[in-house]
Order: C-alpha cells, then sequence, then structure tokens
C-alpha cells in the first residue's frame, strides 16, 4: 500500500474489489427526501438500483429483477441441502441504496487515506471537517487501516452503500462457488432513511424464512433490539390581533409552542441520553404568525411501558397547556411508528442470532450486541414475521460529514457474511426451539 501521506480520489487498482465498488456506488446520489410521498421519494435513488441490476445480472447471478417501486431482488442458489435432503431455510440479505437527508448527498467525493498514521485527518472540502480520534475514538482502533471518508463537503454514505457494495461483491465472489450455503436472496431496499423501507416490500416475492440487513454502524457488532417508537404532532390554533390592544384577547400560537418544547423533561432528551435510555424529541417547530404553530416530536423507548409513559407526559403537557390557554384549540395526533424487534425475533426464530454468534467464532472475532438507537428495516420486516437482525457494515458516524470507513472493515464485513451463510449451510436443519440469544 502506499504511504501514510498518500490520498487517492479514484478507484485504484490496487484496492480490494469491494472497496472499489464502495467508491463507485457512494458518488452516486440517492438521497431520500421525507417530504415527498412518491415512491421512491426521489426518482435518483433508482439510478443506483438500475445499476445494481446490470452488474448483477453481467455477474451471472440469477433471478435479477427491479420492481415498480425500485427495490432489487436476486438470487444465490443453494450448493448445499440439510443432512436428510430437505432444503435449508431461505436466507434474504438485505441493504437500502438511499441516503440520509441529514447532511449534503450531492457530489460525493470519496477519499481514501492510506495507511492511516493516527493523526486528526483534515478533510479538503471543508477544512473546519476534521476527523480527530480524541475526539472520535472509534478511530483510534483503526491506525494503520487505509480509512475512507468524503471531501467533508457531505456525507459518505456508508450507511448503506456499505452494505451494498458488500453484498453485490458477495454475488461475484459467490455466484460460481461450490462452497456450501443455503438459497440466499439478495434485495436492495430504497427509501429506509425515511422510515419506508420496507413499505413495498413484498414478502412473498421476496421468499425468505429469515434475514438480515447489513446496515449496522461499527465493526463485529449484531443489532437485535430496536426503539418502540412513535411519532407526535401537536398543533396550536391561536387568537390573532392588532397587538397594541392584546390585552385579554390574544392568543399567541408561538408562545404556546415553546411552553411546550420547554415543558418537556430535559433530562429525557437525545442530548442526555444514550445506550438503553429513551428520549422525547422535538424535531421540529413550525409557526405561519401568532395563529397557527405546530410541534413535531418523536418518542422512543426500549419498553412497551416506557413508551407508554413518554406518549402520557406529552399527554398531560398538552392538557395543561389548554387549561392555560382556553382560548386556543390545541389537537394532539400520535402514531405508533415501529416495535423493539427483539420479541419478534426471539418467537420467530432466534437461530438468527445464536448463528450470527456461532459464525463470528468460527472466524475467530468476538460479536457485540448494541442495540439500535434508531430504526431499521428489521425492525419491521420483524413484525411483519420475517425475523431480520442487522449486522455491521463498518461505517461511523453517519449522516454527517465526518463519516467514515475503512477499506479492512469492508473487507471484514464480507467475510463475515459469508461465514454466516456457511453456518446456515451446516446447521439449518437445526430445530428453532433449541435456541436463544445466548452468546
Amino acid at each position: 500500500m502506499p504511504p501514510s501521506s498518500s490520498v487517492s480520489t479514484d478507484p485504484d487498482p490496487r484496492l480490494p474489489d469491494v472497496a472499489r465498488r464502495f467508491l463507485r456506488y457512494v458518488r452516486i446520489d440517492t438521497q431520500s427526501d421525507p417530504s415527498s410521498q412518491s415512491v421512491p421519494t426521489t426518482p435518483k435513488q433508482m439510478d443506483l438500483s438500475r445499476l445494481l441490476v446490470s452488474e448483477l445480472r453481467d455477474l451471472g447471478v440469477a433471478d435479477v429483477e427491479m420492481d415498480d417501486h425500485g427495490i432489487v431482488f436476486a438470487t444465490l442458489e443453494a450448493t448445499a441441502a440439510a443432512p436428510d435432503g430437505t432444503a435449508l431455510p431461505v436466507v434474504a440479505l438485505l441493504a437500502h441504496v438511499d441516503t440520509a437527508p441529514d447532511a449534503p448527498g450531492t457530489g460525493v467525493e470519496p477519499l481514501v487515506h492510506f495507511a492511516w498514521d493516527g493523526l486528526p485527518i483534515t478533510l479538503p472540502g471543508d477544512p473546519s471537517v476534521v476527523l480527530d480520534p480524541a475526539v472520535r475514538p472509534a478511530l483510534k482502533h483503526h491506525v494503520g487501516e487505509d480509512v475512507i471518508t468524503s471531501d467533508g463537503r457531505t456525507l459518505l454514505g456508508s450507511d448503506d452503500k456499505a452494505g451494498v457494495a458488500v453484498l453485490v461483491q458477495l454475488a461475484a465472489d459467490l455466484v460460481s462457488d461450490p462452497s456450501p450455503r443455503p438459497r440466499v436472496r439478495l434485495c436492495f431496499t430504497v427509501d429506509e432513511e425515511v422510515g419506508r423501507g420496507t413499505d413495498h416490500l413484498d414478502l412473498d416475492r421476496l421468499g425468505a424464512d429469515v434475514a438480515y440487513t447489513v446496515d449496522g454502524s461499527d465493526i463485529d457488532t449484531i443489532s437485535y433490539e430496536t426503539f418502540h417508537a412513535a411519532s407526535a404532532r401537536v398543533s396550536i390554533e391561536g387568537v390573532g390581533v392588532h397587538p397594541g390592544y392584546a390585552k385579554g384577547v390574544m392568543v399567541n400560537a408561538l408562545r404556546i409552542a415553546s411552553r411546550l418544547v420547554a415543558s418537556l423533561p430535559e433530562a429525557e432528551s437525545p442530548e442526555h441520553t444514550e445506550g438503553g435510555e429513551g428520549f422525547i424529541h422535538p424535531h421540529t417547530q413550525s409557526a405561519s404568525d401568532v395563529h397557527h404553530a405546530e410541534v413535531q416530536l418523536i418518542l422512543r423507548d426500549f419498553t412497551a411501558e416506557g413508551l407508554e409513559r413518554r406518549k402520557s407526559v406529552v399527554r398531560t403537557i398538552v392538557e395543561g397547556l389548554r387549561l392555560s390557554y382556553p382560548g386556543s384549540r390545541i389537537t394532539l395526533e400520535m402514531q405508533d411508528q415501529y416495535r423493539n424487534m427483539r420479541s419478534y425475533i426471539e418467537r420467530l426464530d432466534p437461530r438468527t442470532v445464536s448463528f450470527a454468534y456461532d459464525a463470528a467464532r468460527r472466524m475467530g472475532i468476538t460479536l457485540r450486541a448494541e442495540a439500535v438507537r434508531g430504526g431499521t428495516d428489521g425492525a419491521r420486516l420483524s413484525e411483519k414475521g420475517l425475523p431480520t437482525p442487522n449486522l455491521f457494515n463498518g461505517g461511523m458516524d453517519y449522516h454527517s460529514c465526518f463519516e467514515w470507513n475503512t477499506v479492512q472493515n469492508l473487507e471484514r464485513t464480507l467475510d463475515y457474511v459469508k461465514h454466516l451463510l456457511r453456518t446456515w449451510a451446516e446447521r439449518g436443519n437445526e430445530p428453532s426451539s433449541l435456541h436463544d440469544f445466548g452468546t
């Protein structure tokens, strides 16, 4: 590899295929749009979907197709059966093509910082964006590796083009490989970042018994717990009048909205919580004038009881505002978004977790369980009856211009998925009832 000072902006022929695929994919703008009602929410997501169809067909992969929503399906046929000759479970592997709307996603220029020397990395597109291991301690574990970043003006796109690159490279490596594996269904979804990744995914068309999303942060991690999630929208109608004659008449919707936000428990905000702690997050506040204001919140907790408590907190605050401002009209709408997927996976097929740990042991790594402090297609799929834990893809600091991955992380993810398929080939006939979430 080149010395540590060397930075590559183009797919270097010395890079492994999975890294070169990743560098190509991140340059394609696929940002989704939460304000759009189209499917997918942005047509540019289909630019990558169409490319994947072409590449997979060129590789000789079977059953490659894209549906009307931009979702891509493909098949790696089984090369093994259970010892009694019966078919093994069909394993689906999923990644999403869209990137998050939380940071700029147009004009991504990926950089490879070869054999990183451990010093802070100043990104040339915006010198104020510095990857400093003193601030981002996870970087310290990757000294000497080939770190991949954007140029600092955009996100990188590891979430989830790292997963996309890994699965396409998996297909390239296995399409003519006779080593044992079950039937594998590859699936590339759209609009995951705006919470609609599985809205139009036809599970019958996918045809899988178990599944994994390759969409997790860091390396050597598995996630089979997510928040219970709900959204809340508070609409406030006030009373407007000339401020010189407002006493006893005006009801200022902006003031009510501000009081609502100020009344939320600060200790239960995202800024003050971590790990298994939930939160109430006012993420959007809008107002046209004193007549109308709106506050949108998200509520998260790892237990159903905790989520209900947070809903009760919001209801109590809103009811108090109604009493304090009798001239106003305040409406509250709440909607459940997704559930903690652990209970579904544990009930449907705990082998998805126990085999994941077994594959890690065979590879010589230690898999760590991390609860997802956010949404994942796997949560929705598990709730729909397809048990779907989430696996690592190596990326870090998602949804920001500080996002990074490494060449070695991509290779490690690819190797791990191969070990996982081999485990399913060897043990897929074992009864699910014999397994639990033990490591």
